[in-house]
């Protein structure tokens, strides 16, 4: 066999390529099994995460109502999986600092979108933004829905490698 260079692609070459295959293959399944479960924890953790962000932000802006609901959210998520999933940790104290750590990019990943969000109103028109969105509830529960669905991503594939497995 060739490769794009015409090159012969040596037998160990082809077997490390399949070997690295077969992992990813069995990680994303076993991602793939976890993922209900997290949705559920997830689920009831976006629930509060998104009421105390729409109710927050008009009040204290952007980013403290999204870290003071990324708070109560990682404690709802984490809480819900430690009672449907199988812990991998001996303790869970290092178990609530990990997932806090995995929270904390996620709340990251959210603020960037956020922000991001804003500053492209922000930019295309300046007085609607000011006058309207940023006042307004429904501007906050649509952005923070499309944050969140950028970190479920990160945070689902995190948590299920590092924390929690099937029971």
């Amino acid at each position: 066999m060739e490769n794009k260079c015409g090159t012969r692609i040596s037998w160990r070459s082809k077997k490390k390529i399949r070997v690295k295959f077969l992992l990813f293959k069995k990680a994303f399944r076993k991602y793939l099994v976890f993922v209900p479960f997290y949705l559920l924890s997830s689920g009831f953790a976006f629930a509060i995460d998104i009421t105390i962000f729409t109710l927050l932000r008009s009040s204290f802006g952007t980013n403290y109502s999204a870290f003071i609901a990324y708070i109560f959210g990682t404690i709802t998520s984490f809480s819900i999986l430690s009672i449907i999933t199988k812990y991998r940790l001996n303790k869970k104290r290092f178990g609530l600092i990990i997932h806090l750590i995995i929270g904390i990019v996620t709340l990251i990943i959210n603020l960037i979108v956020l922000n991001s969000i804003d500053y492209l109103f922000q930019m295309y028109n300046y007085h609607l933004y000011s006058n309207v969105l940023n006042r307004n509830n429904y501007y906050a529960l649509i952005t923070k829905i499309i944050s969140s669905s950028i970190g479920f991503l990160w945070t689902s594939s995190m948590t299920g490698k590092f924390l929690f497995k099937n029971k």
